[in-house]
């Protein structure tokens, strides 16, 4: 029997509400039957979930853009100067959400939308509001055509997606658990623990997608979403959690770990089974009895014969094993309450004291990277209205419009190469040929709805991604359906001249974010983050000193950029052409972006052990060593902000290991004179874990400089053509 595949089919749906959007429209004589076809375009996901909360925010962003838009031509209907002044803080704000995170579909609709409203003022106040208000109707008739062809025609949901990956999600939590654990005991798993954690970002990150999707279909799962959200949430700080303990595996693997603390193989296996079970009860299965671990004790007899930094390296461990449990407690207890089995639910997750970065006045610090986005769509829009306005090249109008959308995209999608730019030509001619010899010869609506199908099929099914989008605007642009057809080939072409100009000009502006090449990107962000390491590890040292509003406002910045760099700079390592720098494989870029990550988990370790309260006697006689530590390492974030290459893995080790050695015996004469009264248990506690950020720090930082020298950064600085 003839079967379709899953690809044909989505290519059917697509075609077929393609061609009812432009029916419809054009049936009830609206303005623009291609605004409506374009909702479809930009909707059409696999699943019925995912459209409709796709479409949703399509619908809220054009709603605020017809407010916005109606807003503003009334505002300076005749004065264009301080309309664009008034209009720009607009598209300034919209642009700066957009590239944050969540709703980020909403902002950029608000935006591109807002400046096609406007586009339509200078002609009359009625054309404008009529403008406005069919742009508002059509993008609603696209979005009700997907969603009945999703919902009637084989349908895709997503409701079995969301417990699909939460359980493999939890599964994946509780192998890499039990690869800390095979660790611990000198065998096993460990060679596979970064396949796991990658694997656990991947279904992290599907997780929060399939949530909104599911949210979307079903009111059931629209009840317990806040349940979802804080299982999400709980995984990531597991991921993190066990990410932390991973890294420390290596010193802890010279300690009897067993010895000193006893509990640890019960605790490890309890946890692991804990994610076990939360995995089985997600997917169906009763709960079973999990009873409660009493946190971590040390054996003080096994402890003795420890050294100082090794002692520290257990305190640093315990602490993270102890919220290794708290975590896989609640993570349990979030998936009983989601299957009904208990009625209370689960708190709200609990972040790390360092998650929520704050300024001044109590607010967020500004992005540099959004900022800069923010700057250049802002550009984009003057630069093209100047264009329009003292040039009138072919587009005329449309040149305030098209550009900074294509700006918007670039500022949404850093990372987006041009490549679709071929596709898009060879559409583009096609769409000509199309439009010129085959076109005039349609006199009724079913020979253009063949033309639409066949046009959208081929690009559904052969394309994907911003190659499809590329060849649906070919169709928009080149075909230009209207209710009153006419044919002028003179138009069409200055259509496909101004579209390249246009692109031209967006892609000139891309460079004020920064150089598309990915490489230069990498290298600008390994300089800002050990510009973000140094400050803090500065900072650290009196975390409590009073501090000005531009004081906290620096410090707020550099520990943004801290928690934030990392993923950008796996993003941006993920783009790199490895053909092209054969010394820098793709191996030997993932783990020096997973070392950057490790280096920043210590720095914030450190952070976090520097506020805890310490023994006035430890702080007092430790001073001038601890700051003698500070000071190497601070030359090398100093130097790597530079010269990444700048310091090598021995120099550096050389340098510490002697500051390193001094601390041990500076702290060995202290404890000896300090007597039981002057140094409690918890600062005594609190002391170790400082001691043992400190060494944490420094192992992960001569990491770091061995990694570094695997790479050949001077190949990156090359200016290339390509």
């Amino acid at each position: 029997m003839f079967t379709l595949s899953t690809n044909a089919k989505e290519a059917i749906k697509i075609a077929l509400a393609m061609t009812l959007a432009y029916y419809f429209a054009m049936r009830l004589q609206w303005a623009n039957p291609t605004w409506a076809a374009t909702s479809v375009a930009f909707i059409s996901l696999p699943t019925a979930g995912q459209s409709l909360n796709k479409g949703a925010l399509r619908i809220g962003g054009t709603l605020l853009a017809l407010v916005v838009g109606l807003f503003y031509l009334g505002l300076f209907p005749q004065d264009r100067w301080f309309f664009f002044l008034a209009f720009t803080p607009y598209l300034a704000f919209v642009t700066y959400k957009m590239t944050g995170k969540g709703g980020q579909y909403f902002w950029f609709v608000a935006a591109f939308v807002s400046m096609m409203i406007i586009t339509a003022g200078p002609g009359s106040s009625e054309y404008a509001f009529n403008f406005a208000v069919f742009r508002t109707l059509d993008t609603l008739l696209g979005i009700v055509v997907w969603t009945l062809v999703s919902v009637f025609i084989w349908p895709r949901s997503n409701l079995g997606t969301i417990e699909t990956v939460g359980t493999q999600l939890l599964e994946t939590e509780g192998k890499l658990v039990g690869c800390f654990r095979e660790s611990m005991a000198g065998s096993g798993r460990g060679e596979t623990a970064p396949t796991l954690r990658a694997s656990a970002g991947k279904l992290e990150t599907a997780l929060g997608q399939a949530i909104g999707a599911a949210a979307s279909e079903s009111y059931e799962i629209r009840e317990v979403r806040h349940l979802w959200n804080y299982l999400r949430r709980t995984s990531l700080f597991t991921i993190e959690t066990l990410d932390r303990l991973r890294t420390s595996t290596p010193e802890l693997r010279q300690i009897d770990m067993h010895a000193v603390l006893p509990d640890l193989e019960a605790l490890l296996e309890e946890v692991e089974a804990r994610f076990e079970q939360a995995s089985r009860v997600l997917g169906g299965a009763a709960p079973v009895g999990s009873h409660k671990i009493n946190p971590l004790w040390l054996d003080e007899v096994a402890t003795e014969s420890l050294g100082h930094f090794h002692r520290a390296a257990v305190e640093v461990a315990r602490n993270e094993l102890d919220r290794l449990e708290a975590l896989s407690r609640e993570t349990l207890g979030c998936v009983r309450a989601l299957r009904g089995h208990d009625a209370e639910g689960a708190p709200a997750a609990r972040a790390p004291d360092s998650a929520r970065i704050t300024g001044p006045f109590g607010l967020p610090p500004l992005d540099p990277d959004r900022i800069r986005a923010t700057i250049m769509v802002i550009a984009a829009m003057w630069i093209a209205s100047l264009v329009w306005i003292y040039v009138d090249p072919p587009g005329h109008a449309s040149w305030y419009m098209f550009v900074p959308s294509l700006a918007l995209a670039a500022a949404q999608i850093p990372q987006m190469r041009f490549t679709f730019l071929k596709p898009m030509t060879y559409a583009y001619l096609v769409a000509l040929v199309v439009y010129v010899f085959v076109m005039p010869r349609l006199s009724v609506f079913w020979e253009l709805g063949l033309v639409i199908f066949a046009f959208t099929w081929i690009a559904a099914y052969f394309f994907s991604g911003l190659s499809r989008v590329a060849l649906y605007l070919s169709m928009f642009f080149m075909l230009g359906v209207q209710n009153e057809q006419t044919y002028d080939f003179a138009r069409q072409a200055n259509t496909l001249l101004f579209t390249v100009l246009g692109i031209a000009l967006a892609v000139a502006l891309t460079y004020i974010m920064r150089s598309p090449r990915p490489e230069k990107a990498f290298l600008s962000m390994v300089s800002r983050l050990f510009r973000s390491c140094e400050f803090i590890v500065s900072w650290a040292a009196d975390p409590t000193r009073p501090e000005s509003i531009l004081e906290r406002a620096r410090r707020a910045h550099h520990l943004q950029e801290l928690r934030s760099l990392p993923a950008k700079l796996a993003t941006w390592a993920g783009q790199i052409h490895h053909d092209k720098f054969p010394r820098n494989t793709a191996e030997r870029v993932r783990a020096i972006v997973a070392s950057a990550q490790y280096l920043t988990y210590r720095v914030e370790d450190l952070l976090e052990a520097r506020r805890a309260p310490q023994a006035s006697l430890l702080v007092r006689e430790l001073r001038d060593d601890v700051r003698a530590w500070r000071v190497v390492i601070e030359r090398g974030f100093k130097r790597w902000s530079e010269h990444p290459e700048a310091e090598s893995a021995v120099d550096l080790r050389e340098r510490l290991a002697a500051r390193m050695d001094q601390l041990n015996a500076r702290i060995e004469e202290t404890l000896s004179k300090a007597g039981e009264a002057d140094v409690s248990d918890e600062e005594r506690a609190n002391f170790y874990r400082l001691l043992g950020s400190l060494r944490g720090l420094t192992e992960a930082a001569i990491a770091y400089a061995g990694r570094a020298g695997d790479i050949d950064w001077a190949e990156w600085r090359e200016e290339r053509f390509a």
